[in-house]
């Protein structure tokens, strides 16, 4: 046994970790910041090439070893120094951060995004200075977002006060003018992260009737304080982000893991470090399974087809009651 598990360890962990890093690495200085392109590629290929070759020059273990490491460690060194920007031109979606202002239980959030659209690209922003009473909070509500693969979610939350009004926060990357997303270029701080703050009839409406996204809604079994203790924390969170950018990261700082970072550092209940970055299209099944979710007595597949709101939030499209249309289901139930 102890045989086997020494070739395995010596021939096949080894090498596929320092293969990976040694990827990373490459990925981290193809994506870099340094200037021009044509000097930016040119030393991405030649590392990827040359700490290979330099190992067959040098060929013995010690060296296949300490090679591929000491490059990466050079990589890491020069990846930590790269700091998030703080004039970039941002597109009128994310132009603006929101920050709360606390005063007891009153809060007073700036810049509560309120957009309405004529098409993806085509629509006026609103940011609006909004007011609530911690006091009055309630409910949580997740909304499960697929664009693509049923493996892979965009998980977004909100908030539901007394008064009827829901205020929504998606956790998101934070792109330049002309800039697109790529989940792998997301491992190399090409963006920073926004807390975007917004208006349900934006939000979801944008998922639901104009990107033709499916979303699912549901609600939570958390109790009002436990609610109330993750809208702390995500808002203070959100001021320290307007205070200080910090970059989006697809592993570690994105939508549906760090929401779950959230609910564990308010002291609300604890997720497994795999189900926060793995899997995250299976993020309602999960709830589900935990006693999370209201289930209104439906199992698992009834339910979650009940809670597609597409439908429901087209209808609704300008209806000023935009978030009770797509909440049937709650309210059928209820009484």
């Amino acid at each position: 046994m102890r045989t086997i598990f020494s070739f395995l360890l010596r021939w096949i962990i080894l090498p596929l970790i320092l293969i990976g890093l040694h990827l990373w690495s490459f990925g981290a200085l193809y994506y870099s910041p340094i200037h021009p392109e044509s000097v930016r590629i040119a030393i991405a290929y030649g590392f990827l090439a040359g700490v290979p070759l330099a190992v067959l020059i040098r060929w013995s273990q010690k060296w296949a070893v300490i090679l591929p490491l000491a490059g990466f460690l050079c990589v890491l060194a020069y990846e930590w120094q790269i700091q998030p920007k703080t004039n970039a031109h941002y597109p009128p979606s994310v132009e603006k951060t929101t920050y709360a202002e606390f005063n007891g239980d009153r809060v007073t959030l700036h810049n509560v995004r309120n957009a309405d659209y004529r098409t993806v690209d085509d629509f006026d922003v609103r940011w609006e200075t909004r007011e609530y009473d911690l006091k009055n909070l309630r409910t949580l509500d997740v909304f499960v977002n697929y664009w693509g693969m049923d493996a892979i979610a965009h998980v977004f939350v909100s908030f539901g006060f007394t008064d009827g009004r829901y205020l929504a926060v998606s956790v998101e990357y934070r792109p330049e003018v002309g800039e697109t997303y790529g989940a792998f270029k997301g491992l190399f701080k090409q963006y920073e992260i926004i807390y975007v703050w917004a208006d349900e009839r934006d939000i979801a409406r944008l998922r639901t009737n104009y990107r033709k996204e499916d979303v699912y809604l549901y609600r939570t079994t958390l109790t009002p304080d436990q609610v109330r203790r993750l809208f702390v924390n995500m808002l203070e969170r959100t001021n320290s982000l307007h205070a200080k950018p910090k970059f989006y990261n697809t592993v570690t700082e994105s939508c549906t893991n760090t929401i779950g970072d959230h609910i564990i550092k308010a002291h609300v209940f604890n997720i497994p470090f795999w189900q926060r970055r793995i899997l995250t299209g299976a993020t309602d099944r999960r709830l589900y399974e935990r006693g999370l979710l209201e289930t209104f007595g439906e199992p698992f597949p009834e339910l979650r087809a009940q809670s597609k709101i597409n439908a429901k939030a087209q209808a609704a499209d300008q209806d000023p009651d935009f978030s009770k249309k797509i909440r049937t289901l709650f309210i059928k139930k209820i009484l």
